[in-house]
């Protein structure tokens, strides 16, 4: 009537009249799967930003050198699943009454450690409020943790 084409109705008529969405189907799938997989580090990098941050080899070193102490602010659960040797285990929602004020006479450098290190942040934040310093939170947490293949204590 109006010089309408139909519609390929088979698989193989369908991919003839369009050649490039299967290409296009697949570039899309694979930048999704690369967003998903980048996603989390680009926020825990956008965290960090102007703050002492480090990675997992740089916490090993600096806890087996200097012998910094690690805060671990995970819940009880996560924490017996594995936690980095000699850490303190203070969960986050007890975090606030145990740090209150800086001990004049404490010489370690205080690592602050979560699961993803968003609550680091966080407790970075109140701690540079009430004095603290020589404070550094482990980029990426224990999962960059276990990703990097640092042993784990239980």
């Amino acid at each position: 009537m109006f010089g309408t084409a139909l519609a390929p109705t088979t698989l193989e008529g369908w991919l003839n009249a369009h050649p490039h969405l299967p290409g296009i189907l697949l570039a899309a799938l694979c930048l999704l799967i690369l967003f998903l997989v980048v996603l989390p580090r680009i926020a825990s990098r956008r965290r960090g930003k102007g703050r002492p941050v480090l990675d997992p080899v740089q916490v090993e070193e600096l806890v087996t050198g200097s012998g910094a102490l690690v805060v671990d602010l995970r819940s009880a659960e996560d924490f017996r699943t594995g936690h980095i040797r000699g850490c303190l285990h203070v969960p986050f929602a007890e975090f606030p009454q145990r740090f209150t004020a800086p001990d004049p006479k404490a010489r370690r450098a205080l690592v602050l450690v979560d699961e993803t290190d968003e609550l680091a942040h966080q407790a970075f934040d109140l701690l540079t409020q009430r004095g603290f310093t020589w404070l550094y939170v482990m980029r990426g947490g224990m999962k960059a943790w276990r990703r990097t293949n640092r042993p784990l204590a239980r």
